[in-house]
């Protein structure tokens, strides 16, 4: 018998034989259905409670985070406030002693005879002053850079949190409690009193 002939005979008999028997697949009850529901709601639920408690560990974490933040921030302005204080003093010192010279050099100028007659020393006197000045529009730019501005005192009325008072004047022509004249100009730095201003103010005689 060729190899076709056996296949042939071998698939009539297999289509002569009673068929096997299928296990049927169980249906699944409504009490199975219902169980398998309540416990993936119960893992449903579960798993919202774990990612709600992720959440706010996040929120936590982040207010945390915010918090030192700030504090750091804080830190670091006051280490740079202690450190930059001193110098920005001896700046401002600095200036005011500088400009001070300047208004000496203005009194001390020589008289027109002098001028005219001492040709070259005239020019070193004027290049001396116009040095300064420039030297001093340097150290105000430089102070406008580091946010320190002078206080505007004359013409104010006395204010002790940013004035101190050196000198007590009577003018009728000012207003009780004002400021006419400063002794030493007062600076802000970054809004904040750097050093107080010295000044004088005006006090009127209280009638009689």
């Amino acid at each position: 018998m060729s190899d076709r002939q056996e296949l042939i005979a071998a698939f009539e008999r297999f289509l002569t034989e009673a068929p096997q028997a299928v296990d049927p697949v169980p249906e699944a009850g409504l009490a199975q259905f219902f169980t398998e529901l309540a416990a993936l709601r119960t893992e449903v639920r579960s798993e919202a409670r774990q990612f709600s408690r992720a959440v706010e560990d996040y929120r936590r974490l982040l207010k945390l985070l915010e918090r030192e933040q700030q504090q750091y921030g804080q830190r670091l302005k006051k280490v740079e406030r202690d450190c930059l204080k001193p110098l920005l003093l001896d700046l401002v010192d600095l200036r005011e002693r500088l400009a001070a010279g300047i208004d000496a050099l203005s009194v001390l100028r020589p008289g027109w005879l002098v001028r005219l007659l001492c040709k070259r020393r005239r020019l070193a006197f004027e290049g001396v002053r116009e040095g300064q000045r420039l030297t001093l529009a340097r150290f105000d730019q430089m102070l406008a850079a580091l946010e320190v501005t002078p206080l505007q005192t004359v013409g104010k009325a006395f204010d002790p949190a940013l004035m101190r008072a050196a000198e007590i004047v009577h003018l009728r022509q000012w207003e009780n409690g004002r400021v006419t004249a400063e002794v030493r100009r007062g600076w802000l730095w970054r809004g904040e009193v750097l050093c107080l201003a010295e000044v004088k103010v005006n006090k009127l005689p209280q009638a009689s």
